[in-house]
């Protein structure tokens, strides 16, 4: 059981010990991720002080090194400049070791009494750890203004740190650390993060400042995006075009328009950079994980060496985001022994044990089209069954030939989970990001699965429903308490199959990302809830907990310098139409004992505002918001609008049915009054693919109609685009419809910025039972999207009628 320690219990004990007045400055273990066991002592504690030595085995230059980082870091948050030694001596030492008998080898123990700290790792990553808890214990007083201050050159620089402040930080009683032992160990041996350096480029200052911000929790692998379809990022000896051509791209998109910004953007790290940046995280105990994806995402390459393509080009590099239909020639020999050659050079870079070939997005349709992918599909013999196609079966082919190669030079392949399509390479290991399916997938057949799914994963994602206040990011949304509530291993797999999954990874794409203050402020706080998936077994998670903790994190936050965002938790909101649409019942909730007040009228709630209580009732359209408050944080402020009107909650049906996938509560959804944002994920919109919308309302009695609204969401980078029209359609018996408005539109001349559109029917002197609503939907995107030519999806998530 974890052993969280309460500050009144701390406080207790030093005073109990005759240092109730050095309380302030005394350190507390209740950090993230929380350790899993903190057996605490009555007995006097270790006091800090500029006289503490840091003391690590001699000739160990591992240890060394941790100990010069322990140095650093205490240096930073309190001005204390400790000096580091080989032999203990009188004076009060922390010391650093290994050798500690346990299973897991990233595991330590830390011991604290009135002599010493010893943080003793089964290894020396352990024993890093333990150090990592000790610098995240520190109390800080350091008040400063949060984040980075952005320069001109898109670098950034710390607003000021702890050393120069030293005014701010009265330690010169010492830092008090309670006396007893931790034991820690995290739960799963692989505990990643992602950056993308394709979309965006961020220099070799940047990505050691994201290696730190993984130290810091505790991450021991680092996944390097280094190339995609928008550039390449790797020096390759042998192919010299793909850094002095691929690595450059002429303007990129603005957002989500398809306007450009006109401004060249590139760059690409030469090996010499690459060795020093694997080194620096070698002694954070970080390996490396590059990521060279293929045979997708290659647009960049080709631009570079045109004949590895179909059609031998021209390509250029390209500076729109979505899926390229060009990729790598699957059934050219010297296309396979491109890949090879560049793997070879990136193995001799990177000594870790993965090595990350992609293997995703990559559409089929210049193979159906090439002679040599055709040839080569007819001499291996590949045929297309019910579980996978021709060209399935080459791209399978194509990877398990990389994989061999790969394993054959003592390392592991590792892909996305479109690596099972076809049929997956041998010793695999599989990155499960489109939901949970490919990790069991990859279980049941025995292969190691890391789960990064975009449900809880996906750091791209909005942090908060208040999009209009946020920088630009990927149109979906991902909280803060729904990262920590991920349970990584699927309740379906049996204990053998379990055991494969062997870990979590974060992932932040940078499409719209463009600078080392904007990833931090994606990363930060949510990097936090993942390190306790990562770190912590699912029984020992608790949010409540975790929110007590986060107040010391943030402040952690600030003393290195890291913007981050003020989106800690929400307020969640239950909405229960009555069965016959006469009033809504609302019923809000928040984590932990989280204090909550609303108002109903739109206005902007406080502390002052109606304390909830219960579930309350409304009978007419309002807008509800809601605040939280727990101890010295808030939550955003969650918004709902209801609208009741005359087919709130009434019979429905389909005439074409919605997509599997995006169905919700129908038909229901339509008509329970309740109204969508621009997440197409929210849960509250229907989605329709490959046919138009037609529904069929039952009003249940004649009335008079004054208008009917119809509210659609367009976000084109999805393929989710507005409809080609509407006509509404009255019925006295349900059977015999006539015709009242109808409507056309034009296809979208060019991309627009994701909305939600109300389309109102403003009527006179009709009267009716029945309403036949028919929404006609996109069925052939224009030619300037990439998904040119084939059938977008139609969201509608409420028909009002009034």
């Amino acid at each position: 059981m974890k052993k969280t320690i309460l500050m009144s219990v701390c406080l207790w004990l030093l005073a109990a010990m005759g240092y109730a007045q050095s309380a302030p400055n005394m350190a507390n273990y209740s950090v993230i991720p929380l350790p899993r066991q903190i057996n605490m002592v009555k007995s006097k504690g270790f006091v800090l002080t500029p006289q503490t030595r840091i003391v690590y085995p001699a000739g160990d230059s591992v240890l060394k090194k941790d100990a010069e980082l322990l140095a650093s870091y205490i240096f930073e948050l309190t001005g204390m400049q400790l000096k580091i030694a080989t032999s203990a001596t009188d004076a009060h030492n922390i010391e650093l070791c290994t050798g500690l008998p346990h299973p897991n080898k990233e595991a330590y123990s830390m011991r604290v009494s009135a002599e010493k700290i010893t943080i003793q790792g089964a290894s020396a990553a352990g024993t890093f750890y333990g150090i990592q808890t000790l610098r995240k214990a520190i109390p800080l007083k350091c008040h400063m203004d949060k984040g980075r201050c952005e320069k001109e050159d898109g670098k950034s620089k710390k607003c000021c740190s702890a050393t120069e402040q030293k005014d701010l930080l009265p330690y010169s009683s010492g830092i008090v650390f309670p006396a007893g032992e931790i034991i820690d160990y995290p739960q799963y041996a692989y505990r990643g993060a992602m950056l993308d350096v394709a979309r965006h480029f961020f220099g070799v200052d940047a990505v050691k400042t994201f290696i730190d911000m993984l130290a810091l929790h505790n991450i021991n692998n680092f996944h390097w995006h280094l190339t995609d379809d928008q550039g390449w990022r790797i020096e390759i000896k042998k192919y010299p075009l793909l850094t002095q051509k691929a690595a450059f791209r002429p303007e990129t998109a603005i957002g989500h328009t398809d306007k450009k910004d006109g401004k060249p953007h590139g760059g690409y790290y030469t090996q010499q950079q690459i060795k020093e940046i694997v080194q620096y995280a070698a002694e954070r105990h970080i390996n490396i994980v590059p990521e060279i994806d293929m045979p997708g995402h290659m647009v960049a390459a080709l631009s570079a060496y045109p004949k590895l393509g179909c059609t031998g080009g021209p390509y250029s590099v390209r500076t729109e985001w979505g899926i390229a239909e060009e990729v790598l020639c699957a059934g050219n020999d010297s296309t396979l022994q491109f890949a090879k050659d560049v793997i070879a050079e990136v193995m001799q870079l990177f000594p870790g044990p993965y090595i990350n070939i992609g293997g995703d997005e990559c559409p089929k349709k210049s193979w159906q089209n090439c002679a040599k992918c055709q040839a080569k599909i007819k001499s291996l013999g590949l045929v297309t069954d019910a579980q996978h196609t021709k060209e399935q079966r080459l791209q399978s082919y194509f990877m398990t030939e990389m994989a061999n190669f790969i394993t054959q030079h003592g390392r592991k392949v590792c892909g996305w989970d479109e690596i099972l399509e076809g049929g997956v390479a041998p010793n695999a290991t599989v990155l499960s990001w489109r939901g949970i399916q490919g990790a069991e997938q990859a279980a049941r057949l025995e292969h190691d699965a890391i789960m990064c799914p975009t449900s809880n994963m996906y750091f791209d994602y909005y942090q908060t429903e208040d999009r209009a206040n946020e920088p630009v990011a990927f149109n979906a949304y991902l909280p803060i308490e729904k990262v920590y509530a991920f349970q990584p291993v699927p309740t379906s797999l049996t204990p053998q199959h379990a055991e494969h999954i062997i870990g979590v990874q974060a992932n932040l794409w940078t499409e719209q990302v463009a600078t080392l203050s904007h990833i931090e402020y994606m990363m930060l706080p949510r990097l936090a809830a993942a390190c306790e998936v990562q770190w912590s077994s699912e029984q020992e998670k608790d949010y409540g907990s975790f929110l007590q903790r986060l107040p010391h994190m943030l402040q952690l936050y600030k003393a290195c310098g890291y913007r981050y965002a003020e989106h800690y938790f929400t307020v969640s909101t239950v909405l229960t139409p009555s069965p016959k649409g006469q009033s809504m019942e609302v019923t809000l909730s928040a984590p932990g004992k989280a204090k909550i007040y609303y108002t109903t009228d739109g206005s902007e709630p406080n502390e002052q505002s109606k304390p909830y209580k219960k579930p309350f009732c409304l009978k007419r359209s309002a807008t509800i918001k809601a605040i939280a408050y727990s101890d010295s944080l808030h939550s955003d402020v969650t918004k709902e609008q209801i609208i009741v009107h005359k087919a709130m909650m009434k019979p429905i049906r389909f005439c074409t049915p919605p997509n599997h996938a995006y169905q919700g509560n129908s038909p229901q959804e339509l008509v329970n009054g309740l109204l969508g944002n621009t997440s197409f994920h929210s849960g509250r919109w229907v989605g329709f693919v490959g046919n138009d919308m037609d529904i069929i309302i039952d009003l249940q009695h004649r009335m008079p109609i004054k208008s009917v609204s119809v509210r659609t969401l367009t976000e084109q980078s999805n393929w989710i685009f507005p409809d080609r029209g509407v006509s509404l359609l009255v019925s006295d018996d349900g059977e015999h419809f006539k015709e009242v408005f109808v409507d056309t539109k034009q296809s979208l001349p060019h991309v627009v910025p994701p909305s939600v559109n109300t389309q109102k029917i403003t009527l006179e002197n009709v009267r009716a039972r029945y309403l036949r609503i028919k929404v006609l939907s996109e069925h052939s995107m224009p030619q300037w999207h990439y998904g040119y030519g084939q059938t977008a999806f139609l969201f509608v998530d409420e028909v009002i009628v009034e």
